[in-house]
C-alpha cells in the first residue's frame, strides 16, 4: 500500500483519497486462476472478464439479500405499531432501476471494455506481465482479477515476451486520479523480479492470495 504525507488527523474521504490499493485488496481467491492453459490474448482477457463478471453479480446479488433480510426485519417490527397508524399507509419508495447496473453487467461488456483499452496500446508492462485496465460506471470500488497462464501468450508488449501474468483491473468511471495511482503500484510490484517468479510457482489460488497478503508495503522509489 502506498500513503502520501500529510499533516493533522484526516477525514474518512482524504483516507480513500491518499491510500492506494495493492494487490491483496483488488483480489479475492474467487477471482484468482493458475496455470490457465490459453492460446491467444483475447481469450486470456476472455477469462479475466468472466472472472470479473461472476464475482462482481455474486457481490450484487449479496447485497440485495442483505438489504431484503433487513427490509423483512423492518416490516416484522413495524407490525406490531401497524394498529396505531391505522388508515395512515406509508409508501415505500422503490428505488429507481438504473440501467448500468452491475445486475445487468455482462462478461461480454467487460472484455469489450478491456479490448477498447487495449486498442489504444498494449498493457503489456514487459517481463510477462499484462495489466488489461478499464474504467465502469457501475461498479463502486475498484476490482481485479489475476490469472497466471501455463504457455505465455503474445501480448504485442513492447519488449516482445510472451505474457503469463494478466492482472485485470476495474476502477469506477470516474476515479482517474485513483486509476493511475493503483496502476502505478502494481507496475511497482511487477517490477520485482522475485516476486513474479514466485507467482509464477502457485498452483492453487487461495496459497497465492495468502502469500499476497504476507507482501510488504511496496516501495514507492
Amino acid at each position: 500500500m502506498l500513503f502520501a504525507q500529510v499533516a493533522g488527523p484526516l477525514s474518512r474521504q482524504e483516507l480513500q483519497i491518499v491510500y492506494v490499493m495493492d494487490l491483496s485488496d483488488l483480489l479475492e481467491p474467487e477471482r484468482i486462476r493458475c496455470h490457465h492453459s490459453v492460446q491467444s490474448k483475447k481469450r486470456t482477457l476472455q477469462t479475466v472478464a468472466e472472472l470479473l463478471g461472476a464475482s462482481l453479480r455474486s457481490q450484487h446479488q449479496a447485497k440485495c439479500d442483505q438489504a431484503a433480510a433487513q427490509n423483512t426485519d423492518e416490516v416484522e417490527k413495524s407490525a406490531t405499531k401497524s394498529a396505531l397508524s391505522i388508515g395512515k399507509k406509508k409508501s415505500r419508495k422503490v428505488p429507481e432501476k438504473n440501467e448500468s447496473d452491475v445486475e445487468t453487467l455482462t462478461d461480454m461488456a467487460i472484455l469489450d471494455a478491456l479490448i477498447g483499452r487495449e486498442r489504444l496500446g498494449s498493457t503489456g508492462l514487459g517481463h510477462g506481465v499484462g495489466l488489461p485496465h478499464s474504467r465502469l460506471s457501475c461498479i463502486q470500488e475498484p476490482i481485479a482479477a489475476f490469472v497466471t497462464l501455463d504457455k505465455g501468450v503474445d501480448y504485442e508488449s513492447t519488449d516482445g515476451q510472451a505474457v503469463d501474468l494478466v492482472l485485470g483491473l476495474l476502477v469506477p468511471e470516474k476515479c482517474n486520479d485513483e486509476h493511475l495511482k493503483i496502476l502505478a503500484q502494481l507496475a511497482r510490484r511487477f517490477s520485482d523480479e522475485t516476486l513474479r517468479a514466485e507467482l509464477r510457482d502457485f498452483a492453487d489460488p487461495d496459497k497465492l492470495y495468502q502469500h499476497l497478503l504476507s507482501l510488504a508495503p511496496a516501495s514507492n522509489t
